[in-house]
């Protein structure tokens, strides 16, 4: 029974740390919309950060479309903005055990709407993240924070009814509340061997 448990903590280790392991990656597909409008951003800035250093700095497409691939065994920050606007930010976690073999890449979508700066409304709140997520490469699963965007929403609803009263104050577009802040839309995995 010993050798039996020696065994599989060997092998569990073996998936954790081996070089030739490999797992589902997770790829981001994020739109960039102007929070008033819900018109695309293409201007938007999208800066990838693991494990606390800056990796990238990407541009939303004409669409206000944007991808990347994240590796696994780090913690993500994705920090969204645009000149003129409030930033908003997410955080993965993609720590994990893989399967050897396993080229898969799982695509969560989502998208972010970015207030305009200038209303007279403090919108630093989004420095903080809207939402936190925590993806399991061995599954392909992405898991959201339920009870931290439940007390994060909440007030996040708060600053923006006094943030939709200023903009009505001074004629900036008001939006549709039919979307959460940062609402994440679909999420699923998808075919093998994408990088």
């Amino acid at each position: 029974m010993i050798s039996n448990v020696k065994a599989l903590v060997m092998c569990a280790a073996g998936l954790v740390m081996g070089h030739d392991a490999s797992a589902f990656r997770l790829e981001v597909v994020g739109l960039v919309t102007d929070y008033g409008t819900m018109h695309a951003m293409p201007a938007a800035r999208i800066r990838i950060y693991k494990n606390g250093v800056l990796q990238t700095v990407r541009r939303a497409n004409g669409a206000g479309g944007y991808a990347c691939v994240l590796d696994n065994h780090a913690q993500y920050v994705l920090r969204v903005d645009a000149p003129g606007y409030q930033v908003k930010c997410i955080t993965v976690d993609t720590k994990g055990l893989e399967w050897e073999g396993d080229t898969r890449v799982s695509k969560v979508e989502m998208e972010i709407r970015l207030p305009r700066l200038g209303s007279g409304v403090d919108l630093s709140f989004f420095d903080l993240p809207v939402g936190m997520a925590r993806f399991d490469p061995a599954t392909g699963h992405t898991r959201w924070n339920i009870s931290y965007e439940g007390k994060v929403n909440a007030e996040a609803w708060q600053l923006m009814d006094q943030y939709d009263e200023r903009c009505k104050e001074i004629g900036l577009p008001l939006p549709s509340r039919s979307l959460e802040i940062g609402a994440v839309l679909v999420q699923g995995a998808i075919g093998t061997g994408r990088h």
